[in-house]
């Protein structure tokens, strides 16, 4: 079993077997004028384990309004954890350098599981994507919690508040609008179009408020989910999540609630990627930020034994 050690230094102002994907989000953080770091954030099956690493295609738009297929990234795996029995993972980047243009960064995996409420969910892929413009000062929204995986069934499941500070869902840190609303649940995405999967019902309401679901029939569905964030009016970023809920007699015995901590905070490396917002999640020593809610940071080494 691991230990954490951690030393508070000093106060500073600044794919083997394919797992069934569940949900996702990409995320985009802005390090500098042309540097950015991708981010992405997994629930998967309990078995088998979540990959290490994983490639993310970059499509850049051209000038006539549409995205060519401009490269590939490797985002690595850093930390794994649980969520309501299933298996979680954070992803993340090195620096790449971006002209100031629009992109899309997208991944697939296939493929789903067996949804109720999709006809055709075996054959289709699990796809996930971020448009993003390189402009100053944009870094996307971010998943401060998972939502809700297990959901009781004939019951109303409200998750709330969607945004906030505490206890929230989605967080994010520029002045800008956001805007979440309910979307499709992918199949593919092919010649610049994102592919609907054949959905035969929908019991779900979502809005910057809240997320509402009510299941009838025990199983798994999927949905989709988009935030969209503006400035002065323009469109800076669009995030396409997808989300499985999985319908069960009774949640009594499983934690749907996120707890309240007396201290947030959230942890960085030395070259300022964001790891998590737990040190117990860490997978390697060394160096490392902590930023609390009050906003004091801190300095800290962490020694794994």
């Amino acid at each position: 079993m691991k230990n954490i050690i951690v030393l508070i230094t000093l106060v500073v102002s600044i794919t083997a077997n394919a797992s069934h994907f569940m949900g996702g989000i990409i995320q985009v953080a802005q390090k500098s004028q042309d540097s950015v770091s991708i981010g992405m954030y997994i629930v998967g099956d309990q078995f088998p384990t979540l990959p290490q690493y994983v490639t993310l295609e970059i499509w850049e738009m051209d000038s006539q309004g549409s995205y060519d297929l401009d490269g590939y990234i490797t985002l690595t795996k850093f930390n794994n954890g649980t969520h309501q029995g299933f298996n979680t993972a954070n992803y993340g980047s090195d620096y790449i350098n971006l002209d100031s243009n629009k992109y899309r960064f997208i991944y697939t995996n296939c493929c789903w599981s067996i949804l109720n409420n999709s006809t055709n969910s075996t054959n289709s892929e699990f796809v996930i994507s971020t448009d993003y413009w390189h402009v100053p000062n944009n870094t996307t929204p971010y998943m401060e919690n998972p939502m809700w995986i297990n959901v009781q069934s004939n019951s109303v499941n409200v998750m709330k508040p969607v945004w906030g500070i505490f206890n929230c869902y989605f967080g994010h840190d520029d002045n800008d609008s956001v805007n979440l609303y309910m979307t499709e649940l992918y199949s593919s995405y092919s010649n610049g179009v994102f592919v609907p999967q054949t959905q035969t019902s929908t019991n779900i309401s979502a809005n910057n408020d809240s997320i509402t679901f009510v299941g009838t029939t025990l199983g798994r569905v999927g949905y989709g989910f988009q935030i969209d964030k503006y400035r002065s009016g323009y469109l800076l970023t669009s995030q396409r999540i997808q989300w499985t809920f999985v319908v069960t007699q009774t949640t009594l015995d499983i934690e749907e609630n996120i707890g309240y901590r007396d201290t947030r905070y959230k942890v960085y490396d030395w070259s300022g990627r964001y790891m998590g917002s737990d040190i117990k999640t860490l997978n390697n020593g060394g160096l490392y930020v902590v930023r609390y809610s009050n906003g004091k940071m801190e300095k800290i080494n962490v020694l794994l034994r």
